[in-house]
């Protein structure tokens, strides 16, 4: 054979063993980047603002929601929820929470109970107490402002242990603004 033939036969031999590994090595970190992009948000999205925005349209899944509250000039972005039955004011009720972090699958439970997480500002967000079919109750964490309405969270659904609403709302208090302006769906926890 020709050398000119052999070493240009070796040439593209070796530009096409470097093209593969770099098409595998782009597949690996899309791979990587999307799996990390998972774990950070399992079930939210990731964009943040400064300012309360209005609840957007699309859908959202179990475990997710979106907007935000103010409680005393501060906003939060709310990404996760969570429900379950727990007993608030002496009666079982269904407790939704929308929160800035995820809640540890092993401290659900507790957190639907007893909100340690949210008292001990470790996250942040909102609390919920569907009292009966006419009335809720809902807390700021932080800020500890409560108030508790007769108005029902608009589009409010539970199906097959779904959960799911959109709740707009504005206070000014002597002590601070409280908006909230929140959609979500949550699986009820068991």
């Amino acid at each position: 054979m020709n050398r000119s033939f052999v070493l240009a036969l070796c040439f593209t031999v070796v530009v096409f063993i470097a093209a593969c590994s770099l098409q595998k090595q782009s597949t690996e970190n899309t791979n990587q980047s999307t799996r990390s992009e998972a774990q950070q948000s399992p079930a939210a999205p990731s964009a943040t603002t400064t300012q309360p925005n209005p609840v957007q349209a699309g859908e959202l899944q179990p475990g997710q929601a979106s907007g935000s509250y103010t409680a005393k000039g501060e906003v939060v972005e709310l990404k996760y929820a969570y429900a379950g039955r727990a007993e608030r004011f002496g009666d079982q009720t269904l407790v939704i929470l929308l929160t800035d972090k995820p809640i540890p699958p092993e401290a659900l439970a507790e957190e639907i109970k007893s909100t340690p997480l949210l008292l001990g500002e470790k996250i942040r967000g909102l609390e919920y107490a569907m009292m009966d079919e006419n009335s809720m109750w809902v807390r700021f964490h932080p800020g500890q402002y409560q108030e508790s309405s007769s108005n029902k969270i608009k589009d409010y659904k539970v199906e097959n242990d779904i959960v799911r609403g959109t709740d707009d709302d504005e206070s000014n208090l002597s002590s601070g603004k409280y908006a909230r302006s929140v959609k979500f769906v949550a699986a009820i926890a068991k």
